[in-house]
């Protein structure tokens, strides 16, 4: 009785760890949509466009984006609530978040009808859902996707009305952020 008892607090244990979406556990800096109600009001406080990555655990490009573009992105802190808000959105998950309403949905079948169930879809959007820039479907090219992002997030920044504009490559950008926290010494 007592090995059962074991066994069966060592499963509800092992089960409830399951309730993170795998892609958390391995890209800790691109972090999973759990809730657009509340994204879309950070954004629109921040003035800023989101990123959403349509993603699944099976899709190989997925991860490709994953590894060599959103994760580095996430990890040198130059771009959430900076330049862009960025999530990934599992398609293959069945937990309900809420939505930009806060009504209950499930990401796959959101996903179908924003038309963004072939993965990997990036989708630039407002605050309020509304898309901003063009959507990027497949890879086509893994060195450019960095250069593209950063292109339509100025088309987002354009056509949300505001001022801002990043350097066209994360190089830049890093070096420019870098200029600006480096203090000016008088010649």
């Amino acid at each position: 009785m007592k090995s059962l008892l074991v066994s069966l607090l060592l499963a509800v244990g092992l089960l409830s760890g399951c309730e993170q979406p795998a892609h958390a556990a391995k890209h800790p800096h691109f972090k999973e949509l759990q809730n657009l109600q509340t994204l879309g009001e950070q954004a629109r406080q921040a003035e800023l466009p989101i990123l959403l990555m349509f993603g699944a655990e099976w899709c190989e490009f997925c991860e490709q984006l994953n590894e060599e573009i959103f994760e580095p992105m996430g990890l040198n802190g130059l771009y959430e609530g900076k330049v862009m808000f960025m999530r990934h959105v599992g398609v293959d998950e069945q937990a309900l978040i809420p939505g930009w309403n806060g009504q209950m949905i499930k990401k796959s079948n959101w996903a179908y009808a924003l038309d963004a169930d072939l993965t990997p879809t990036v989708l630039f959007v407002d605050g309020s859902g509304r898309e901003v820039a063009p959507r990027i479907v497949g890879i086509s090219e893994i060195t450019l996707y960095a250069g593209l992002v950063h292109q339509n997030l100025n088309t987002a920044y354009k056509n949300m009305g505001l001022s801002k504009q990043i350097p066209i490559t994360p190089e830049l950008l890093y070096l420019e952020s870098q200029a600006l926290e480096s203090p000016h010494t008088p010649k």
